[in-house]
């Protein structure tokens, strides 16, 4: 079996949140910055792959820890895991709200 190096999920990552970020900057600003408007889409969409893939790893260990609580909070049964995902994500969010308007 060979590996394709095109196929790595790191690149399509990358290739992804640059586009998105030159799609954006472009829309929006580019009539306001003229010649520096694809040296900054570039580095928007670098800012934007490491925040989806920072955003993919946080989702994957919440739905891991949501798993674990699911099967050993009460032990002969097994909790939905929708309930205690959603109770984790919910902390999350109201702390979010909390810390912004503080």
């Amino acid at each position: 079996m060979t590996r394709n190096d095109l196929a790595d999920p790191f690149l399509f990552g990358l290739s992804s949140g640059a586009a998105a970020g030159a799609v954006s900057v472009i829309t929006v600003f580019g009539d306001n910055f003229g010649i520096w408007t694809l040296p900054v889409a570039a580095f928007t969409g670098g800012i934007l792959a490491a925040s989806i893939a920072s955003c993919a790893l946080f989702g994957a260990v919440l739905l891991l820890a949501s798993d674990l609580l699911a099967r050993t909070l009460l032990p002969p049964q097994e909790l939905p895991i929708g309930i205690i995902t959603t109770s984790l994500g919910a902390f999350f969010v109201v702390t979010m709200v909390v810390r912004n308007r503080l």
